[in-house]
């Protein structure tokens, strides 16, 4: 990202929120104050002046000594508060360059949307700003400053933390304008969809924003702003070679005069239409997730396919989470296929007239043509950019192969089924989980204390299913009826 930026004509949003008015989702012992204020600090370092810098906190108790240290005066980080910031003091400011540092709950709606939680949220009303609406605000006519870099420390799992998805999440959605021509944008993420942003307690600090801030120290300092792809590379390449169960991500979106460039597609753009996952776990597959990610790279088609034969092992689900994980991978989209449904050329037809990449009266046109004439035309006309292809539950070979696309081309294909013969692409082969990932799971479905308290039991409960998923799932669904405990 080339940019151009007086440190006088910068501005920040800086914010960080570990106490909420839900006190179940506070951070236990902080972190995100500390380094929203570490972030703001930098920003002063490097010439922005005070008056620039809006600083959001929601502090623990025993962490308010930090806001007594800093030289920058804190606010409220409420939902209207920080609504009110961008579009009434931000909005109206002429510079060069706004950062936006956020250290704080976030989650991925059922609409698969990144939300950004408020210090004021609770189970019965979950403030929330909507970071997509947030960067289409910054990036319209009624947003003076045109270039900016968002940070965002926050999770995107699909179950934030208080445990089950809220069924009453409504959202802060910001004024829509005319795209500017002459916008850039880098947004840099904590974590891809479905991960979790991991605190170090111990430090108070979110191990991302550390690494942030150890890849700007080591930007040069006669360069402001630092170059974000470098810092982000850097960024990522320290959670690469760590074991915590999060990656960083990013994308950098510029227009000017009509053209479009794009590093690591925004996944907010890509179309899919991914199933919403079902597993309350996902454990003991990182090797598989791997393994198959491996396969597709070399291969156009690859099954995931079931050593047992019985079903329950995972497959759709190792699906879901691959495809999720690895979006951004294919910014032609991802379409999920149910052999067992509608016609797959319809399916496929309907898909793109649904994101908008076909026409919508293409159905009248192609009704002369012949079913294989119709995928032909998918193909020829389907969005810019490497696919994925999900054809789920698949029970005949023959049933999808008219609908494969052609070898070498920019597409890939992912095939579930129980099948084991026949077998005429590369297959991961799945099969039970271990018995320590069959216990792990069982422990996320009931509950920690209840299977440390009849732990023999519940050894031989998952040993007596085989280790197999759906067989732990049916043991946790009879459980946890009233009066039972494990049997």
């Amino acid at each position: 990202m080339e940019v151009t930026a007086k440190p006088e004509r910068t501005y920040g949003l800086v914010v960080g929120i570990e106490k909420y008015h839900e006190t179940d989702w506070n951070v236990p012992g902080g972190g995100p104050a500390h380094d929203a204020l570490k972030f703001a600090e930098w920003l002063c370092q490097h010439g922005v002046p005070k008056q620039n810098i809006r600083l959001c906190l929601s502090t623990l108790e025993e962490n308010k000594q930090l806001v007594g240290e800093s030289k920058l005066a804190a606010e409220l980080a409420t939902e209207q508060n920080l609504y009110d910031i961008v579009t009434n003091f931000l909005s109206l400011k002429s510079g060069d360059l706004l950062y936006i540092f956020w250290a704080g709950h976030g989650l991925i709606s059922s609409e698969r949307e990144r939300r950004l939680i408020c210090a004021d949220a609770t189970k019965k009303n979950w403030q929330n700003l909507d970071l997509n609406s947030l960067l289409v605000f910054l990036a319209s006519d009624k947003f003076s400053i045109r270039n900016h870099i968002c940070i965002i420390d926050g999770c995107a799992n699909y179950v934030l933390e208080s445990k089950g998805r809220p069924t009453n999440l409504g959202v802060k959605t910001f004024p829509s304008g005319k795209p500017r021509e002459d916008s850039q944008q880098f947004v840099l993420l904590a974590t891809r969809e479905g991960e979790k942003a991991e605190v170090n307690a111990a430090d108070k600090t979110g191990y991302f924003s550390q690494a942030v801030r150890e890849a700007l120290a080591q930007a040069s300092a006669d360069t402001f702003p630092p170059n974000m792809k470098e810092v982000a590379e850097q960024v990522k390449q320290r959670f690469t070679s760590s074991d915590k169960k999060q990656l960083p991500t990013y994308f950098y979106y510029r227009s000017w005069d009509g053209d479009h460039e794009k590093y690591h597609f925004n996944p907010f753009d890509i179309p899919h239409s991914i199933p919403q996952s079902n597993a309350k776990k996902f454990v003991d597959r990182e090797e598989e997730l791997e393994d198959l990610h491996r396969l597709l790279r070399g291969n156009d088609v690859v099954a995931i396919t079931d050593v047992t034969g019985q079903g329950g092992v995972g497959k759709t689900e190792l699906a879901i989470q691959y495809s999720s994980q690895h979006l951004e991978d294919y910014p032609g989209g991802c379409c999920w296929l149910n052999p067992q449904g509608v016609d797959l050329g319809t399916q496929l037809l309907e898909f793109g007239i649904s994101k908008k990449f076909f026409d919508f009266n293409i159905l009248n046109f192609l009704q002369g043509f012949s079913s294989a004439g119709k995928v032909s035309y998918c193909w020829d006309n389907w969005q810019k950019g490497k696919v994925l292809l999900v054809f789920d539950h698949v029970k005949d070979w023959m049933q999808i192969k008219p609908y494969l696309p052609p070898k070498g081309s920019r597409f890939k294909v992912l095939i579930t089924t129980r099948l084991n013969t026949g077998l005429i692409y590369p297959s991961l082969p799945l099969g039970e989980l271990s018995p320590d990932g069959a216990l792990e799971l069982l422990v996320k479905l009931l509950g920690e204390d209840l299977v440390k308290q009849e732990l023999d039991k519940a050894r031989i409960l998952c040993e007596h299913v085989g280790y197999i998923p759906i067989g732990l799932y049916q043991i946790a669904a009879i459980c946890r009826k009233p009066g039972r405990v494990l049997c």
